[in-house]
């Protein structure tokens, strides 16, 4: 259980373009909540069960319309999940650096449904979904996307698809007290690796070699709950450690309306002793007709400064983004200093980064832990 007791007033912009979202009013009110879950944890034979209850009291002095409204939110649901393992010790190959496999599975599930008695589109968002930054990008891309994208840029500038709260109530985002609304999911997801045993004889390690995760979430609802459609949010993601150093990628996710976002990446990861890492990536984003082509390389001088640089080209919309990061890696801290360009916008940008380093250096890799992942597809 957690409460809550706020004076608000939300400002939003008076400069053009105008708000996105239609809960962006200017509004000043008072807000108490209290938020509670009960939940009740228990194995029944290889199934992990989680039977819980959610209930919601918001009371605001004014809402959209500027009146007093308290809110009743409820709902609840069980979650679920069984393990699933077996051994194959027969898979030996040298190509494909194998010395047998361990193939993991966790099979989970979630149902929930819920009701409020007070639709979120009548309460002034004050726990915002979008920062600033990312506020002012969308207030700029949404009147130019018609013009950016002819074929479907006005769908993408009206259809509540796209909708940031719409989004969040879909996904079950219940850390929003103002994004909260009636309800019915059941999300399934099935998580697997096939682990492997690799190093010198007496000093093995178990690695990952393959990942492979699968989701989607159904809306018994359809009509009322998604766009008329009872599947959504359907994604993979995928990883192939062929070896401690080189690895392939790809993930992908979709709603299956119709001009309903797709998104697909594929790229390929590969570091060297001399602590030298590559990227090579493609990336397709639809409706957006985004075809990107990512490539990134990483240099580490010493132990304490490292270069990044990397270009993405834009085959779908035609547009190139390049960017240069030079990197000193302390004990405690990581701190980058870089340009940027974007040829969509004709725009430079300037990136000042300070990084606090949470995990120690991999023995394995040396330098990846404090240089980071992101910075080589960055």
């Amino acid at each position: 259980m957690y409460a809550s007791a706020a004076y608000a007033h939300l400002l939003p912009t008076q400069v053009a373009p105008p708000p996105v979202e239609f809960t962006d009013q200017d509004r000043a009110t008072g807000r108490l909540n209290l938020m509670q879950e009960l939940a009740a944890p228990f194995t029944l034979g290889p199934f992990r069960l989680v039977p819980y209850g959610t209930l919601d009291l918001t009371y605001y002095t004014e809402d959209l319309t500027g009146s007093d409204r308290g809110r009743v939110y409820g709902g609840g649901g069980v979650r679920g999940s069984i393990p699933l393992t077996r051994l194959y010790c027969d898979a030996q190959s040298e190509l494909f650096n194998l010395n047998g496999i361990n193939h993991k599975i966790v099979l989970g599930g979630d149902y929930f449904i819920a009701q409020s008695d007070t639709r979120f589109t009548r309460l002034a968002q004050l726990d915002r979904l979008n920062d600033d930054a990312s506020d002012q990008a969308l207030r700029d891309i949404k009147p130019i996307e018609p013009a950016l994208n002819p074929a479907h840029g006005v769908f993408l500038a009206t259809s509540p698809i796209f909708d940031s709260q719409l989004y969040a109530i879909r996904k079950l985002v219940d850390n929003r007290v103002d994004t909260l609304d009636t309800v019915e999911v059941f999300q399934g997801d099935i998580r697997q690796r096939w682990q492997t045993k690799r190093g010198y004889p007496g000093q093995e390690h178990i690695v990952d070699w393959m990942t492979l995760d699968l989701s989607a979430s159904f809306f018994p609802h359809s009509r009322r709950d998604n766009f008329g459609e009872n599947f959504a949010f359907l994604q993979y993601d995928w990883t192939w450690n062929i070896g401690d150093r080189t690895a392939l990628v790809s993930s992908g996710w979709m709603d299956p309306e119709d001009q309903g976002p797709r998104v697909f990446s594929v790229g390929a990861f590969l570091n060297r002793p001399d602590r030298t890492s590559f990227y090579l990536g493609y990336r397709e984003l639809d409706p957006l007709n985004s075809e990107a082509v990512t490539g990134a390389v990483t240099y580490i001088f010493s132990p304490k400064y490292a270069m990044t640089f990397s270009a993405m080209f834009d085959f779908g919309i035609n547009s190139q983004v390049n960017t240069f990061v030079f990197t000193r890696m302390g004990s405690d801290l990581q701190v980058s200093l870089g340009i940027s360009y974007n040829s969509l916008v004709n725009n430079f940008g300037f990136i000042f980064e300070i990084v606090p380093n949470i995990v120690g250096p991999n023995r394995r890799i040396p330098g990846m832990a404090a240089l980071g992942q992101p910075a080589m597809g960055r």
